[in-house]
């Protein structure tokens, strides 16, 4: 497949017009996910009442810096619509999490936010991290009943904005709660199949167990690796058991999750490259980044930064990741990547002009050489820069971080 300039999504987590205007992200970004303050609960404080200014701010501020499209999520009811007001939610002083009894209200929010963002925001995620009882209090079949109205309500508005199921926390029950939501009638309201594609580690403290084969080991870099891959695939086998293999896959949020979890530097420039190079080789429709502007990148409670509002700095992973754009950007991939006996990672890809590339790293996640095809004559590593002439005969060395070979200047 094209891998089209949408591909490349963002949580872009900056708040207020001046910040918008002044900390928009010096990189390339294809599609905006999510931003703050721009739930249900927080779009509508008082009922009938709705307050646009904050998601004004990021549709204006996304478009007029050129992204392709938008994912809206909507998920946070209102005190005044939930079943049960004072019921546990993740959100502080918030009953978000509880279900709406009356489908109605809940249609009159999705009416108002489409009519609104008409042919401004291209793709609707029904619900944030359904699978954990701390963000939804609902079933399954409630759930459903809300994808069928919301569904409804959009097409009626905008036919041409894509629905997408809700997105579920990575966890030991990610793909079956999508198999069970699909088959249970959710498949007929979607136009693509979301989820949360973060680095997963076994935390008994957080009572939180990965999926055995999506689980990565206590220096978390590997995480952009193999159980990157099996994410998908566990979620193409969700698909095809509910009759839904035609639907694309969305990864609306991920990355490494918490600093603490991927602390050095090296290993999130590596990190970030890699996550985007797997998914586009796996087809992802877009594949969206948590988050710009969590905290400061030295903070441990930071989500993957690339870049900090406390500090106003980028860091090295912010430049990986324009690096690995400028790869992927209207190349063809030719296939998935896939990792040889040593476990060395290839990528193969073709650019627009009709020039063959080969991305490669190692994944044992130490320094190792590598004998390019003699069709490959440069090649260029996520610093930047010029590229690199391979003498003929010669090996190139390869550590955990891709570095693209080329059988002529791009």
């Amino acid at each position: 497949m094209v891998v089209p300039p949408s591909f490349f999504g963002m949580t872009v987590n900056i708040v207020g017009p001046a910040a918008f205007n002044s900390q928009w992200p010096s990189i390339s970004i294809g599609t905006m996910a999510k931003t703050p303050g721009t739930n249900w609960y927080y779009l509508e404080q008082i009922q009938g009442s709705y307050h646009w200014t904050g998601l004004d701010n990021a549709v204006q501020a996304a478009l007029a810096n050129g992204a392709k499209s938008i994912i809206y999520t909507f998920y946070g009811t209102p005190s005044f619509y939930a079943s049960n007001p004072s019921g546990p939610c993740y959100i502080p002083g918030a009953s978000g999490c509880a279900e709406p009894p009356n489908t109605q209200n809940w249609t009159n929010f999705v009416s108002a936010v489409v009519t609104r963002y008409k042919g401004e925001i291209t793709h609707y995620e029904i619900w944030n991290e359904p699978n954990r009882s701390d963000s939804w209090a609902g079933t399954t079949a409630q759930m459903v009943s809300l994808a069928q109205a919301a569904y409804q309500t959009i097409k009626s508005i905008d036919p041409n904005a894509k629905v997408l199921s809700p997105g579920p926390a990575i966890g030991s029950d990610y793909a079956s709660w999508v198999q069970g939501y699909l088959q249970a009638g959710g498949a007929q309201y979607s136009d693509g199949v979301s989820w949360h594609g973060y680095l997963c580690q076994d935390d008994p403290a957080l009572n939180k167990v990965c999926p055995s084969d999506a689980s990565c080991d206590n220096r978390g870099i590997d995480c952009a690796g193999s159980p990157l891959v099996n994410q998908v695939h566990d979620l193409r086998q969700a698909e095809a058991a509910a009759n839904a293999s035609n639907l694309p896959l969305y990864d609306t949020e991920g990355g490494w999750q918490q600093n603490q979890f991927l602390s050095n530097l090296n290993d999130q420039i590596a990190y970030v490259a890699r996550w985007y190079i797997i998914q586009a080789s796996e087809g992802v429709a877009i594949a969206s980044w948590y988050a710009w502007g969590v905290g400061d990148p030295s903070n441990p409670q930071g989500w993957g930064s690339m870049f900090s509002a406390d500090t106003g700095q980028t860091t090295g992973a912010a430049s990986a990741y324009q690096v690995a754009e400028g790869w992927l950007n209207g190349a063809t991939m030719n296939g998935a990547c896939s990792a040889d006996s040593s476990n060395v990672w290839s990528c193969p890809l073709t650019f627009s002009n009709g020039l063959a590339g080969l991305i490669v790293w190692n994944g044992n996640e130490s320094s190792s050489t590598y004998t390019p095809a003699s069709k490959y004559i440069q090649y260029e590593t996520l610093s930047g820069g010029s590229p690199t002439t391979i003498s003929v005969g010669s090996n190139v060395t390869i550590g955990e971080a891709p570095i693209l070979l080329e059988a002529g200047n791009r």
